[in-house]
């Protein structure tokens, strides 16, 4: 009650907004921060994401800077970041409105853009759960597909930002490759993760798992074992920088992230290594707008590539002008590139929703993008330089909406002379 009551205090009558000041920002020290709000979110987790310290200079970019980091771990509908101001001292509160945080979900789809090949079921998820922003899930899907999976994040197990997760997952599920034509894999996935933090933006992780395929018909080239089942150990090492300033939709900032892993590591059949990379960058500009570029790519080699180890475009990844096509092979590379321009910039819908306070503060925003796609996929054996070039450009709205949410509507023209249009939950990048 003692919080709520200052967190009234402070909101209404104390606090000042940094770009309200007449006062210089270069003359403020930081003599103290608190945050507020945060009614099952540890203060440590909140206070980990801010490069505002006691005895710093304040300043705007520290603030906004700090606002973003906080927003985007994903647990808060709103982050304020206001201060009072005593001579040259300034109190910092940080004052948050928490989501929710326990959330179940349906899961439905059809494989393959074929109604009658329909897969559903629900999952759940904690997205704070202890109030350390760790994350507890589980999936159990029946129909086509079906699969149950179980996973935990913990983001932080020591001070020195060490990290861990681990997931299992048993399925029977039928393959994305339709070049031999349909059949089924059953899987059994454990992987762990451990890694570290390096101040703000970086991160280094190992990650070790085994993997099991079967399929159900023992046709040549399903599986590099010829009695259909493979099992083998997995690791791979990754690398992140990320410096977006709203992970949800990126208006500015940078992206790199590198991974290198090794299929098969001892006696086993299975002998393939693989790296892919994501690098992303926007550049903010005038009013709210942003430009960004993207390029992703995955390279496999070693042994035999099993179809159940190739890349696509068409699932994970798609080509605008080229999104209902599936194009399957053993590497690709692909590049996109998006205008953003904002039609209603991101605010806040305060509500009062049943007396529920995690959807009281609701963020939406409404932006018309302009964008162009290219790809190319091909495998060993092929030439890479003589094949083809999937490109598509166009347009379309993208609404944000409460709780990360954004949905496309987006038509594209690609270098085919086709039209297609089409209605995507999920930024382009």
């Amino acid at each position: 009650m003692i919080n709520k009551i200052k967190l009234l205090f402070i909101t209404v009558f104390f606090s000042i907004p940094v770009h309200a000041q007449v006062i210089p920002d270069s003359l403020l020290i930081v003599r103290s921060i608190e945050v507020l709000g945060n009614a099952k979110t540890k203060e440590s987790v909140i206070l980990r994401e801010m490069s505002i310290q006691i005895g710093d200079t304040l300043t705007q970019g520290a603030i906004d800077t700090d606002r973003n980091n906080i927003y985007n771990l994903g647990l808060f509908n709103k982050v304020d970041i206001e201060y009072a101001v005593q001579q040259n001292l300034a109190s910092v509160y940080v004052i948050v409105s928490e989501r929710w945080y326990f959330i179940p979900y349906p899961i439905v789809g059809i494989k393959h853009r074929d109604p009658s090949k329909l897969y559903y079921g629900a999952g759940i998820v904690h997205n704070n759960f202890r109030g350390r922003n760790e994350k507890v899930y589980a999936n159990l899907c029946f129909g086509y597909d079906r699969w149950v999976m179980l996973g935990y994040q913990n983001p932080k197990i020591t001070d020195d930002d060490i990290f861990i997760s681990g997931s299992v997952t048993v399925q029977k599920v039928h393959s994305l490759s339709t070049s031999q034509g349909e059949y089924e894999n059953s899987n059994i996935f454990f992987n762990g993760t451990i890694g570290k933090r390096f101040g703000m933006y970086q991160t280094l992780s190992g990650t070790v798992g085994y993997e099991i395929w079967q399929v159900n018909d023992l046709q040549l080239h399903r599986t590099i074992s010829a009695s259909g089942r493979d099992a083998f150990l997995v690791a791979s090492v990754q690398y992140r920088y990320d410096t977006r300033n709203n992970r949800e939709y990126t208006t500015d900032g940078f992206l790199i992230s590198t991974v290198l892993s090794k299929n098969g590591i001892g006696e086993s059949d299975m002998d393939i290594s693989a790296l892919s990379y994501d690098i992303r960058r926007f550049f903010g500009m005038t009013g709210g707008s942003s430009i960004g570029f993207r390029t992703i790519g995955t390279f496999i080699w070693g042994g035999p590539i099993p179809p159940y180890k190739h890349v696509f475009f068409g699932y994970d990844e798609r080509i605008r002008g080229y999104f209902y096509n599936t194009m399957e092979a053993e590497n690709r590379i692909g590049f996109s590139g998006e205008l953003r321009l904002p039609i209603l910039l991101p605010r806040y819908l305060e509500i009062d929703f049943f007396g529920i306070p995690e959807f009281q503060k609701l963020r939406y925003g409404f932006y018309f993008g302009v964008f162009a796609d290219a790809g190319r996929i091909w495998s060993r054996g092929q030439i890479f330089s003589e094949q083809p070039w999937y490109t598509g450009c166009g347009a379309g709205f993208h609404f944000l909406l409460p709780y990360g949410f954004t949905i496309r509507t987006e038509v594209a023209l690609n270098n085919q002379g086709r039209t297609e249009g089409y209605i995507d939950f999920d930024t382009s990048f």
